[in-house]
């Protein structure tokens, strides 16, 4: 596994690949990854000529700097979905739709230190991207993923949750009750209402249904001018959480 380090200079943050042979970074140029590796964590290090320190990174530096591919899921979203699936560490959970990586870093960190995620992502460009970005986490360890898609034929997978990021959840609701141990719990992620609306009708006798869509308003940290921003990212997605009993 690549070993990776957030780079603080010139006020900016930048993850960093000590394993690869060089770095190209904003402002900083291009010098060789040696110069890094023996540098202390959290003690300042002349770097080029520049005053910089390294730090481990964690979740949210991971998130920040995620290789783009499919849309990615916002932290107000990721939070609470791994709230509303009640993971514990030592948890299994199974993923459809890997997509760019962002929930499974997410689930993988909340079921450390030995639970596991599988991660169901068919689509080789997706594949690629998640791939990467699992390399620059601590608990890369505890995912596989796998090349297929999820279907209600796939030989079940006994977990303790389920999270569905796919156009068509309701198409899993059956292989989920199986798979699920009792009072397991699942989580699908989807755009609209329409979508919601039939995953609904499919989880009729599961309990706990839950709907919310999370609007984040971010303030501007000066104290002299503490407003709120001018602009807010409005809808996201909407989450959609049920239990099932047996």
């Amino acid at each position: 596994m690549a070993k990776w380090r957030l780079l603080l200079a010139q006020g900016k943050t930048h993850l960093v690949n000590l394993d690869a042979e060089r770095q190209d970074l904003p402002g900083l140029g291009s010098f060789r990854s040696a110069v890094l590796r023996d540098a202390p964590i959290g003690e300042e290090f002349d770097l080029v000529g520049t005053p910089a320190r390294l730090f481990e990174p964690t979740l949210p530096d991971l998130e920040a700097n995620l290789a783009r591919g499919p849309q990615v899921i916002l932290p107000r979203d990721l939070a609470w979905i791994t709230w509303a699936l009640a993971l514990e560490p030592g948890d299994a959970v199974v993923e459809a739709g890997g997509g760019s990586g962002g929930l499974t870093l997410a689930l993988a960190r909340a079921v450390a230190s030995d639970g596991n995620v599988v991660s169901f992502e068919p689509r080789p460009a997706h594949r690629k991207v998640l791939e990467r970005n699992l390399a620059g986490s601590p608990h890369a360890a505890l995912v596989e993923v796998i090349p297929e898609v999820l279907e209600p034929g796939t030989a079940t997978r006994e977990c303790d949750a389920v999270a569905l990021d796919l156009p068509q959840p309701w198409e899993l609701v059956g292989w989920a009750a199986t798979a699920l141990v009792a009072g397991g719990r699942l989580v699908a992620y989807l755009p609209s209402t329409g979508q919601v609306a039939q995953l609904l009708a499919a989880l009729e006798g599961w309990g706990e249904l839950r709907v919310v869509e999370n609007l984040q308003r971010d303030w501007e940290p000066k104290p002299q001018a503490l407003r709120p921003q001018h602009r807010m990212l409005g809808h996201t997605g909407f989450i959609v959480s049920a239990r099932h009993f047996g």
